[in-house]
């Protein structure tokens, strides 16, 4: 009989287990499946996409040699020519084909040239996913605060029925006034406006979500559930090195500094010649014969052109310098903001669940026992709803905030928080 009791008891302790896990995965299985969901069908990301795809086309582009070109000449001789050669000349037909070449060392340097771009353009495509992902962490907790604060609203609406309830006993014994029963019904009258304003924005929240997603409009998101990075220890210093080793944007401002190098070197190759090679053929000349020909351009004016080419390049390279060190200086302000926002607000949230909401809670407890026994006044009673419900209020807005702030530090260092090496 023992080892039964035993057995179930440890059966029951199972399936609390399991489930709590469950609703525990649940909620994580939900945020990722709409980001893999934004990942997937998010305009931003696919334009992000076909930008790399066709810079990546424009590298096979580049390394390849101009076209060759085919010549066709048809002279006819003159009526008085004709007559001179007794009528024995023909038109003569020539055939020519020619191809230029730069000098190969130009072909290599516009090649690499073209990888660095796109490479530049693969981390803005990265860049975008992150930006994307952070938005859709951001919309999703904005309805997470939107559904809790509707919650607490309803809870707080059955909540004053119970006092209007218990003020209009009290006042038909004259232990209470008209007035006490009528500023109840006025502060459930606010509470139910507030709760048709709580609902639009949910909406608005709602739209914002199923936007980044691609979805309908009004198309239904699921239950949102809060996530669980309110232990979540992080070091701003190895953040900030992680940043500026990992964040897609820096990426290609690196990429783009390095093609500037190219262009530069690429420039001076402007002094060097070209060559074109030109075989010929003519249709009434002696069997076998042939003519063929090699052009080179002669960089004459290189103190207009060439010059200008190389100054001009010259002074992009600072340009994109002066760029890369700006935006990575911008880079590790988001980091240091958004390490700041996430760990006020997981102060916050420890302060509201150990502090603020016991003690808010055992306050409003006491004024209803003091009403209930004509110790303390409505009004007294009123102020205690009031405040719990500012501070549960308060308080799912820190979580809010904690997850948002979170998602924008993920988003300023350019990887999952947790791939940052310790």
């Amino acid at each position: 009989m023992k080892f039964k009791k035993l057995f179930f008891s440890v059966f029951i302790l199972l399936v609390i287990l399991i489930n709590f896990e469950h609703a525990h995965s649940s909620e994580s299985l939900l945020l990722n499946s709409l980001v893999d969901e934004a990942l997937k069908n998010n305009p931003q990301i696919q334009a992000a996409k076909y930008r790399y795809e066709a810079a990546k086309a424009r590298v096979k582009l580049l390394r390849t040699l101009s076209d060759p070109k085919f010549e066709y000449e048809y002279d006819k001789i003159t009526a008085g020519m004709d007559n001179l050669m007794n009528n024995n000349t023909k038109p003569m037909r020539t055939f020519a084909i020619s191809q230029e070449f730069p000098f190969p060392s130009k072909l290599f340097l516009r090649k690499q040239a073209a990888q660095k771009e796109a490479n530049a353009y693969e981390q803005e495509y990265k860049e975008t996913e992150r930006k994307v992902i952070k938005d859709v962490k951001d919309a999703y907790f904005q309805l997470f605060l939107n559904d809790n604060k509707i919650r607490l609203t309803q809870e707080n609406l059955n909540l004053l029925l119970q006092f209007i309830e218990i003020t209009n006993k009290k006042y038909s014994v004259n232990k209470a006034s008209q007035q006490d029963s009528l500023k109840a019904q006025v502060e459930h009258s606010k509470l139910s406006n507030q709760l048709v304003l709580l609902e639009q924005e949910k909406k608005i929240a709602r739209s914002m979500l199923n936007s980044l997603l691609n979805r309908s409009q009004e198309e239904d998101i699921g239950n949102i559930e809060e996530a669980s990075n309110k232990v979540l220890e992080l070091d701003e210093q190895v953040i900030l090195k992680s940043a500026k080793e990992s964040r897609p944007e820096l990426k290609s401002f690196q990429e783009m500094v390095r093609k500037s190098e190219i262009d530069y070197s690429l420039s001076k190759q402007e002094y060097l010649p070209d060559f074109m090679i030109k075989y010929k053929r003519e249709s009434n000349s002696n069997p076998g014969s042939w003519a063929a020909m090699l052009g080179v351009t002669v960089p004459l004016w290189f103190w207009e052109k060439q010059d200008s080419f190389v100054k001009e390049a010259q002074a992009n390279v600072g340009v994109v310098k002066a760029e890369y060190q700006a935006q990575e200086n911008m880079v590790l302000f988001e980091v240091r903001s958004s390490y700041a926002r996430f760990d006020a607000a997981k102060k916050l949230v420890k302060i509201y669940e150990t502090g603020v909401l016991p003690q808010a809670q055992a306050a409003l407890d006491t004024a209803r026992r003091g009403y209930e026994t004509d110790l303390l006044s409505f009004l007294d009673l009123l102020d205690s709803v009031r405040t719990l419900r500012e501070f549960q209020m308060e308080y799912f807005e820190s979580l809010a905030n904690l997850e948002i702030a979170l998602a924008d530090l993920e988003r300023s260092v350019g990887i999952g928080l947790s791939e940052v090496k310790k």
